[in-house]
């Protein structure tokens, strides 16, 4: 019989795991269909895998030459066996159901639950020619080989967490309530009964985590969940970066995704070197992750909440998940040294595995009590990349603490809220039968966390701060990079953090320009983010942007004003929370052509005010926040809700605009970073004609352009933002102006580069990228079209002295 090929991560069968293979032959051919005996094809071969320490894998060989067939056997192991451990029914069930499905399993053949047969239950399925890495290094790749590896890895992942338990007949698969603590204490429970002495960390991993077990929206979500899910246990294709098959599913069941990513990222956390790795497994702590391409964890999460269909929900307890899954390795480490003391593991190293069990407890418990938070060397190259950009200005070191902490909010509450955010509104949309909701539970969570972290009205500059107990005192160059790190969720952030517009324009106006009443009254709810304002400046038959050309009425009575007016595009009208409009009109026609206009302050719910319709922006309403038409009808409001005086209402648009514009400008260079990075992500994964995406000459040159941009773009509004602090808004004019034009341009053409490298999905809902599409493309004419900022650019330019 000629010697069959077989990979070489098999061996000879193990003494202590033979069987009867006659026997099995013979049941192979009643029960796995195109299997056949004979002559011809000779006895079946049996090899054992190497690798593996719970359930025995072997390779089956049947035939030779173009005859060969090959198949894998999964049994349980010989002996005494703790109850519910070593599931192969399981496994064998689940990926029978998952087959045709987003999630890659191989085809199952057969399943045998007797013990009669071979000795034990086993179950037959499909051989997959394919590469499982052992070393999580991945060595001798190129670094975009192993990006693509992770990124490959992360997305199956996120994939199997939105399978659709009803449509592949999961539903009843497990028991989802309670299941974060029945986790903890089935995992207590299984080392109890495979003690062989006394781990004082595992004790007090476990007290720790029995005792404080979460229950919250990330602990009580539901998906089908693999329960070791590592590098090790997927076949990825001979020579793509694509996965093949997820193998190994005896710890699978319904539960938290969160608990699976969680364990998942284990090799983030665990040393790369030294005694530890050699023994509880080889870790990424203490490597540089950029060199090697491999993604960093902030990355690998981000990529992880970019993928999936349901997002994680907070991850605020984050550690404790990491502290969960060495807690369940110690266990199970623990159970195969007791196998092994008994004799009956399927590994030759498994008497090493009670030394394991210490080492992995003792990393829990410290996971645990230190809630891990030190820097990655992604994060201190961007810290050192973001001080080599703006180290031409003067920065405090209060504006870099806020920034570390925004970051990492932006990271545990905002990603993974979006897609909660969304469903949230939705669902509250069904139940009151309107777009316009104010129930959104996530959105209020995370401005409840978003307060106690310090991080709520940063835009309050120096000269506003002061008068109040809100905002940081940041001066509008320290403010602008933390708008620009909240305009990469337009859609949650800037509202999260106090930050939104157009309340930060109101707040700004009410702090400068009003009188302690209208403040008492309407600035320290606004502060404390307990109600909305929208601005009513807009209208329909004229071109707003010049605000000379406002024809709404504002006529004087004895006892206040009585405002007749339609303005459109008014922003966030639409909201429930939107309780007051900041209103601009005539005063006196009459006057001087920048001194007719007036401000006043118009409570929403008036006599009068009326919201016509939501206007809609590329066919989207733009709900909760919306841009309504409203109708001014006879609305009287009193003497004491004008701004400033009458006459006054250009020189308090001209002090509001300044700011605003800074804001909008950074948010789109926030929306074009997070456009590049979905970008890179995507042309690591992405094959097309034969090849990476990132290996076409048009992507490379498509980064390196987008590259070019945004940093033109941030150093130029930076440059606005420091003449601001410095001259004031009236000398940094041309510099506003010109941000103004070229920050919209930037972020509409490095979106629309990422949404190509997408195709399809570019332009759904499956990504953010329409979004920001449509938010940049808006803002070209929020604020003036870039027609009038550019001629504004240019008369200044004119009139500037020439040196001829």
């Amino acid at each position: 019989m000629v010697a069959p090929d077989v990979p070489s991560n098999t061996k000879p069968v193990a003494e202590a795991h033979k069987f009867d293979e006659k026997a099995l032959s013979k049941w192979m051919a009643s029960n796995v269909k195109g299997f056949k005996l004979s002559q011809e094809t000779g006895p079946l071969q049996v090899f054992q895998f190497t690798h593996g320490q719970s359930n025995p894998t072997f390779l089956l060989v049947s035939g030779s030459g173009k005859n060969t067939k090959k198949y894998v056997l999964r049994k349980k192991p010989p002996g005494k066996l703790l109850p519910s451990a070593h599931a192969i029914e399981r496994e064998y069930h689940v990926m029978s159901a998952l087959a045709g499905s987003r999630v890659p399993v191989p085809r199952t053949y057969g399943l045998c639950e007797q013990d009669n047969v071979i000795g034990t239950p086993f179950y037959i399925m499909q051989y997959i020619e394919g590469r499982i890495f052992k070393d999580i290094e991945l060595p001798k790749m190129h670094p975009t080989q192993r990006f693509a590896i992770y990124a490959a890895m992360n997305k199956v992942l996120a994939e199997l967490h939105s399978v659709d338990l009803e449509a592949t007949g999961l539903k009843s698969y497990g028991k989802p309530e309670g299941f974060i603590a029945r986790n903890a204490k089935r995992w207590a429970d299984q080392y109890e009964k495979s003690k062989t002495e006394l781990i004082p960390d595992f004790e007090d991993l476990k007290d720790s985590l029995i005792k404080n077990t979460p229950n919250d929206e990330a602990s009580n979500q539901v998906s089908l969940i693999h329960g070791d899910f590592r590098l090790d246990n997927i076949i990825f294709h001979p020579t793509e970066p694509r996965v093949l098959a997820v193998l190994d599913w005896e710890l699978s069941t319904l539960g938290a995704p969160i608990s699976d990513f969680a364990y998942n990222c284990l090799p983030y956390y665990s040393p790369s070197r030294g005694g530890v790795a050699e023994l509880a497994g080889q870790g990424l702590n203490g490597l540089d992750l950029v060199q090697l391409g491999i993604p960093e964890l902030r990355t690998y999460k981000n990529m992880y909440i970019q993928n999936s269909r349901r997002a994680v929900g907070t991850l605020n307890n984050w550690e404790f998940y990491v502290s969960l899954s060495y807690f369940r390795l110690a266990a199970i480490s623990q159970g195969v040294y007791k196998r092994a003391l008994q004799g009956n593991a399927s590994s030759s190293h498994a008497n090493k595995y009670g030394d394991v069990s210490k080492l992995l407890a003792k990393l829990g418990l410290s996971v645990y009590r230190s809630q891990l938070s030190t820097k990655t060397s992604a994060a201190l190259i961007d810290i050192q990349s973001a001080k080599a950009t703006l180290g031409m200005f003067k920065l405090s070191d209060k504006f870099w603490d806020l920034r570390s902490k925004l970051l990492d909010f932006m990271d545990q509450y905002i990603y993974p809220n979006e897609a909660v955010f969304e469903e949230q509104h939705l669902k509250a949309s069904l139940e009151q039968g309107t777009r316009w909701v104010d129930n959104i539970p996530i959105r209020e969570f995370i401005k409840t966390k978003a307060k106690e972290a310090g991080l709520w009205n940063l835009f309050l500059t120096q000269n506003k701060t002061h008068q109040h107990s809100y905002g940081a005192g940041l001066t509008n160059l320290e403010y602008a990079p933390l708008c620009e790190i909240m305009g990469r969720s337009p859609i949650l952030a800037p509202e999260a953090f106090n930050c939104a517009a157009p309340d930060t324009g109101n707040m700004e106006v009410l702090t400068i320009y009003g009188t302690q009443q209208q403040q008492k009254t309407w600035l320290t709810p606004l502060l404390q983010g307990e109600i909305r304002s929208c601005f009513g400046m807009t209208e329909p038959l004229v071109a707003s942007s010049d605000a000379t050309n406002i024809e709404a009425n504002i006529e004087r009575v004895e006892d206040g004003y009585i405002i007749n007016a339609r303005k459109w595009w008014t922003s966030g009208a639409g909201d429930p929370r939107c309780k007051v409009c900041i209103f601009m009109g005539k005063t006196d026609p009459t006057a001087p052509k920048h001194q007719q206009q007036s401000m006043l302050i118009v409570p929403m719910d008036a006599p009068g005010v009326r919201v016509v319709r939501a206007m809609h922006v590329f066919g989207n309403d733009d709900a909760p926040h919306g841009h309504p038409e409203v109708e001014f009808k006879n609305v009287k409001v009193p003497l004491e809700n004008m701004l400033l005086g009458e006459g006054r209402g250009f020189e308090i648009a001209q002090g509001r605009l300044g700011p605003g514009r800074i804001h909008h400008c950074m948010r789109l260079i926030g929306m074009a970073e997070r456009a590049l990075d979905m970008m890179l992500v995507r042309v690591h994964e992405r094959y097309a004609h034969g090849a990476l995406l990132l290996k076409k000459g048009a992507i490379l040159k498509d980064i390196a352009d987008m590259r070019i941009e945004i940093e033109k773009t941030r150093l130029l509004t930076l440059q606005a933002a420091a003449m601001m602090d410095t001259v004031g808004n009236k000398h940094a004019k041309q510099q506003i102006a010109m941000i103004k034009v070229a920050a919209p341009k930037m972020a509409l053409s490095v979106i629309d580069k990422a949404i190509q490298s997408f195709g399809g999905m570019g332009i759904s809902q499956d990504t953010i990228l329409a979004t920001l599409w449509t938010h940049a493309r808006t803002l070209r004419l929020a604020d003036g079209p870039d027609e009038v900022h550019r001629e504004s650019i240019a008369n200044l330019e004119l009139t500037r002295t020439c040196r001829l």
